[in-house]
């Protein structure tokens, strides 16, 4: 078990840059060379987002995106799959109209292995209640990305349907737990993205490369949850 963990963290942490470097490869693609600007906004890699929790917060916004990182990543968002779907989401949906906040968790491989981190079930289940409470008029996107997807699962699953009824649109990726319904959510708000090539979409504890370029998806999920909000 021990060289288990040993082999997923080494190779987690190896193609993860790898990864890295293809977002931002395809940003950069986007918005032109540095004499050349055609976007008005810059894009946003922070990987700590934290807009419903902190103290001067941001208000409340007609869309609250709530995101689990994947195991290891950094932050509250991580690096691979959160802050260029934000990007996307910011494109379509203007960021002002949006408010992230970032699930606090281990995000450990024993986590993973145990079926997802209790504790970041609990943070989940907490900020759907807090973004409900504190902004009951905005309409939350729940999302997450490998053991993330696995929180977002096993947090909404712990709210009241009067909670869950301000969820507009759910969105995972690289989901250990494909196919599992969200028991207080309309499938037709539900997008799962998974590649075929993906072990751990498949419920096996090993990181390949397709499981680490969900950033081409991002554009897409975006898109869905473009189709689902009104602001």
């Amino acid at each position: 078990m021990k060289r288990l963990f040993f082999c997923l963290a080494i190779l987690a942490s190896s193609v993860r840059a790898i990864a890295i470097n293809m977002a931002h490869a395809r940003r950069f693609e986007e918005t032109g060379t540095a004499s050349t600007t055609i976007t008005k906004r810059q894009d946003d890699w922070d990987v700590e987002r934290n807009e419903l929790t902190s103290v001067a917060g941001v208000g409340c916004k007609p869309i609250t995106v709530i995101f689990a990182r994947g195991t290891i990543e950094l932050g509250n968002v991580g690096e691979l799959v959160g802050p260029p779907f934000f990007n996307d989401l910011d494109d379509l949906i203007g960021a002002d109209n949006i408010a992230v906040q970032g699930v606090d968790y281990a995000a450990t491989i024993a986590g993973y292995l145990i079926g997802g981190d209790p504790g970041g079930a609990q943070t989940t289940a907490d900020l759907l209640n807090q973004a409900a409470s504190n902004c009951p008029d905005t309409q939350i996107v729940l999302s997450g990305y490998s053991q993330g997807a696995m929180e977002v699962h096993l947090g909404e699953a712990m709210v009241s349907e009067e909670v869950a009824a301000q969820i507009a649109a759910v969105v995972v990726f690289g989901d250990p737990f494909k196919g599992r319904p969200f028991p207080n959510v309309d499938s037709s708000k539900v997008m799962t993205y998974c590649f075929n090539d993906d072990f751990i979409c498949d419920d096996l504890p090993v990181v390949d490369t397709y499981h680490l370029e969900y950033v081409v998806d991002t554009p897409a999920a975006a898109t869905f949850v473009q189709g689902l909000v009104s602001y």
